[in-house]
């Protein structure tokens, strides 16, 4: 059946999800900060870029891709593939060392996606998804660890997924990475916490992304379904009955970061999926 939020958008009162604008929400200051984005060249990250950027932040984002270049100016953009752990480590390094052995926060956001149940997948498919989401968060974090420890001080935020916390079909692998870090970022906060370093994991739901759009897509092919039908149907999965847009990811990215008490948690930002 239909979900009574669905059928009064539907009737003739024509209910609209309230609209995340970022211009009246107040993030909190940045000034100096340095922060590390990885995947900040496009969706979450690139809005996580941008917001941290306007706080006053001197914003990396470190990505295999670069950014449009309308974004060029506003943050500094490190070519690096997260899952060579070397070059990922040397880039850290490098940031570091500009700025007086001094990171404030770390962003892991990369991660890519794809779809297939368990007798699907392949190998390749397994290596690229794991060594990405899983691989590519654990060695950042291992590389800004002990800049914030001799601070004491620095804040860690991982990027999971709705699926951190459920699970859903035909997703098998992308499912099980985003499980993985987030028991990591539980892990991590224990371990830190007595050094001033803060580690959360924000759960975003379906947001509109380039990434939500290849899943689209690729689903789109494999059922033979309009890739309209599937873009309401993902509307209308949560209770809240819109997607989700990158800048409220990245505004509650931004808090948690500056809150301290704010220590291991996994917060979700899901319109209401995962509560069903």
């Amino acid at each position: 059946g239909v979900s009574p939020v669905v059928a009064l958008c539907n009737s003739e009162e024509k209910w609209k999800p309230r609209v995340f604008d970022k211009n009246v929400y107040r993030i909190p200051d940045y000034s100096g900060d340095v922060v590390v984005v990885t995947g900040g060249s496009t969706g979450i990250g690139r809005a996580t870029v941008d917001t941290l950027t306007e706080a006053g932040a001197h914003v990396y984002s470190l990505d295999i891709n670069p950014p449009l270049e309308a974004h060029l100016k506003k943050s500094q953009h490190v070519t690096v593939d997260v899952s060579d752990v070397d070059a990922l480590k040397r880039a850290i390094d490098k940031i570091a060392s500009k700025h007086q052995g001094r990171i404030d926060l770390l962003v892991s956001n990369a991660g890519v996606w794809t779809g297939g149940n368990i007798e699907h997948v392949t190998k390749n498919d397994f290596d690229r998804v794991v060594n990405i989401n899983i691989r590519g968060t654990y060695f950042a974090i291992q590389s800004v660890v002990p800049y914030m420890k001799n601070r004491h001080d620095g804040a860690i935020i991982i990027v999971g997924s709705d699926q951190s916390l459920v699970g859903k079909t035909d997703q098998t692998l992308y499912g099980m990475t985003k499980g993985a870090i987030g028991q990591l970022s539980k892990s991590c906060a224990i371990e830190l916490a007595a050094h001033g370093v803060r580690v959360n994991c924000v759960c975003p739901g379906t947001i509109d992304t380039p990434l939500m759009w290849g899943a689209i897509r690729e689903f789109s092919m494999k059922t033979k379904t309009p890739e309209t039908d599937l873009f309401n149907w993902l509307q209308s999965a949560q209770p809240y009955p819109r997607l989700g847009q990158p800048s409220e990811v990245a505004a509650l990215i931004a808090s948690i970061a500056k809150i301290p008490f704010c220590v291991g948690s996994m917060v979700s930002i899901d319109g209401g999926y995962t509560s069903q």
